[in-house]
């Protein structure tokens, strides 16, 4: 009843003889690929849903940053072809999976056939009996099917009140499952197990086996079933294919969600502007219940203190440390790919950048000699000063209010917004220019942003370059002088625009720093681009792109040559995006109101 695959034990003790659950030849496609060690080949060419979601690498963004104690037993229920096992295998100390299916069992076992601690029981989890207690149980995607493969008049109930058992005293179920009141199902996407419109809206009236919740009702279930120990987590833009982890302590600001076209499931209509409602939705402080999807953790007890500044004896993470929000760059190649996760410890905040891979280690590495090269760069700036520790770059969390969250108030006034990012510019952007030296195009230049003939003879550079002073990355703060400063200022001092003498502008990103030149407009305007691109939906038919730089201090003459530039260091950083691909066709409906 046992086969091995490598090192992955296989156990048919509780199958009955059928897959009760398939994506159909699909998955032969897929089983061969990894027989033959061809998924990454099959994940660049395909177009295919499941390929993606099988396949992608991104999938292990939904746990990659949980802090799974490396001695942990782990209980993955649901496992399918393995697009989490391997990140838990990598944390833990054995991983028991348990799927209804052999084919995905079989593709899950060759992806992981280095391991010699996972085991893979196939059968439906109510028929199967386990003697070992786990630290943690994962129900990624799971959950919502108890209805089909649950029997119980409340299998959703049920199927916790099962799991809970198999828990350690301290153990943890960690649960990822779409909202079926997130803000896609509003905006006209197909609910994603029924495959119609507003089915999760109407309450599932028409599918009566499964069904996904509100918070309000997960955190009822919950404390029916008595876990009442919980924290919930909003990855974006679902946690299928997640990018970036938002929590309570951490939520998003207006501009902060454009997921736009990501789409990999099935084509889709768009009723409104997702990005000006979802603007909304964040300022009205609503994002909780329109997240598109949950990952919580729960465990017994009562619900705990979920306030940023926990102390060590929180017992929700391990260490004391707590993670209140992670932004992944998993699209990159993968010697740019990255994590930046802000953590609280013992009432500090910190951001900490780290490496995805072993190919990226030496990118994170580089940040604290980056940093060293850019700092002084620019007189008007603040900078961060970071620590390189164990193969990660850590850096002070600086509190106030990014430039590009700031711009948010001038949505609908394109000509105060450009005015008020002129004057960031002037103030606090504008380099000395003794400083500054005339472009000459290397080598090295050419690599990464291609030739530009002599179209930028007469730019200005500076001697090192951080091309990613984009308004995201630039935090206004204020700061309290002391006494030796404020006798040798003006108390009514003013900057422009109406900032007082004591706000700050925190540059905290030394990612893309260069020694080489590179015209210093172009750092200016890839953030000026990027903001007109986040604020699109308001301005562009009021103001065009190009009047825009204009009124921000840029020429727009060399904007067809910045694009180019921009293109070639796209290209440099993600390599073909393969993920594109994989994007389906959509229909925008207008609605013109009188």
């Amino acid at each position: 009843m046992q086969q091995k695959i490598g090192n992955v034990i296989l156990d048919k003790t509780f199958y009955k003889g059928e897959d009760l659950y398939s994506d159909g030849e699909i998955e032969d496609v897929i089983l061969q690929a990894y027989e033959n060690g061809r998924a990454e080949e099959l994940l660049h060419s395909s177009s295919a849903w499941p390929v993606l979601y099988h396949i992608s690498d991104i999938r292990e963004n939904i746990l990659e940053w949980y802090p799974v104690d490396k001695n942990a037993d782990v209980l993955e229920i649901g496992s399918g072809c393995g697009a989490v096992t391997g990140i838990l295998s990598r944390k833990a100390r054995s991983v028991t999976c348990i799927d209804l299916s052999v084919k995905r069992s079989l593709i899950n076992a060759y992806r992981n056939a280095d391991k010699d601690h996972i085991r893979i029981f196939i059968g439906n989890f109510q028929d199967i009996r386990l003697e070992q207690k786990f630290d943690y149980i994962t129900l990624i995607g799971v959950w919502e099917y108890s209805g089909l493969y649950v029997q119980d008049e409340m299998p959703y109930h049920k199927m916790l009140s099962i799991v809970r058992e198999y828990l350690k005293p301290d153990g943890k179920i960690i649960v990822a499952v779409e909202n079926k009141t997130g803000l896609k199902y509003w905006n006209g996407a197909a609910e994603d197990h029924t495959g119609r419109m507003y089915s999760g809206l109407n309450d599932y009236i028409d599918d009566g086996h499964i069904r996904t919740f509100s918070k309000a009702e997960i955190e009822e279930i919950l404390s029916e079933v008595g876990l009442g120990e919980y924290l919930f987590y909003y990855p974006m833009p679902d946690y299928k294919l997640p990018d970036t982890i938002y929590t309570d302590d951490m939520l998003p600001m207006p501009g902060d969600i454009r997921v736009y076209r990501k789409d990999y499931v099935l084509p889709r209509i768009y009723n409104f502007y997702d990005a000006a409602v979802s603007d909304q939705v964040c300022r009205d402080r609503m994002f909780s219940y329109f997240a598109n999807s949950y990952l919580f953790v729960c465990s017994r007890g009562k619900a705990i203190d979920k306030s940023i500044y926990q102390t060590a004896d929180d017992k929700q993470e391990s260490n004391g440390c707590r993670t209140v929000f992670v932004k992944y760059s998993t699209e990159r190649k993968k010697q740019f790919q990255t994590a930046t996760v802000i953590q609280c410890m013992n009432h500090t905040v910190r951001v900490v950048k780290k490496a995805l891979n072993h190919e990226s280690e030496s990118h994170i590495k580089k940040l604290k000699q980056n940093e060293q090269l850019w700092k002084g760069m620019l007189p008007g700036l603040k900078y961060v000063d970071g620590e390189e520790r164990n193969g990660v770059y850590m850096v002070p969390f600086i509190e106030g209010r990014n430039i590009d969250h700031m711009a948010y108030s001038y949505r609908h006034c394109p000509g105060k917004m450009a005015e008020y990012i002129r004057n960031i510019i002037n103030s606090y952007l504008k380099p000395d220019e003794n400083s500054m030296t005339a472009f000459v195009e290397c080598a090295r230049f050419r690599t990464i942003f291609g030739s530009t003939g002599d179209s930028l003879k007469d730019s200005r550079c500076l001697r090192v370059s951080n091309i990613d002073l984009l308004f995201s990355n630039l935090r206004l703060c204020k700061y309290e002088r002391n006494n030796e400063e404020r006798n040798n200022v003006e108390l009514n001092e003013e900057r422009n625009n109406g900032e007082r003498n004591n706000i700050e502008l925190y540059n905290f990103d030394y990612e893309w720093v260069f020694d080489f030149p590179i015209p210093y407009e172009y750092a200016l305007w890839r953030a000026v681009d990027q903001l007109y691109d986040q604020y699109a939906v308001y301005l562009k038919n009021k103001i065009s792109r190009r009047d825009f730089y204009d009124q921000c201090g840029l020429d727009s003459g060399r904007a067809g040559i910045y694009k180019r530039m921009e293109r070639n260091f796209s290209n440099y950083v993600y390599g073909n995006k393969y993920i594109e691909q994989y994007k389906k066709h959509v229909i925008t409906q207008t609605v013109n109101i009188m």
